[in-house]
């Protein structure tokens, strides 16, 4: 997982060669918003890192669901006890890993 370590200097050196470039298009309007944006870096950060673990749970969360279609296919297809068995097993613990990956994700708002 990306963490705020991990954004900030690369954040920072992105805006830094912004800056570098509004100045040498002589765009001080963009310079001075750069420096504002620079100033409360701390709140952008957050929001990225924030907007970095919500995809990530988003992603998680679409591989447990097509993880689901393909057992209840499979639980469709199947005649096997035991096999049966076993595709609601899996599936009842993907249901559990959605609700944590739901969980989280209501944490991370």
């Amino acid at each position: 997982m990306i963490s705020d370590y991990t954004i900030t200097p690369q954040w920072i050196n992105d805006y830094l060669d912004l800056h570098n470039y509004a100045k040498q298009i002589g765009d001080r309007e963009w310079q001075d918003e750069i420096i504002r944006t620079l100033a409360d870096w701390r709140e952008h950060i957050s929001q990225l890192a924030m907007s970095v673990k919500a995809a990530e749970l988003w992603r998680q969360y679409d591989m447990i669901n097509q993880k689901m279609l393909d057992l209840y296919q499979q639980l469709r297809l199947s005649d096997d006890s035991a096999e049966l068995k076993t595709l609601r097993e899996e599936v009842w613990m993907l249901r559990l890993e959605r609700v944590e990956l739901s969980r989280q994700f209501k944490e991370s708002l």
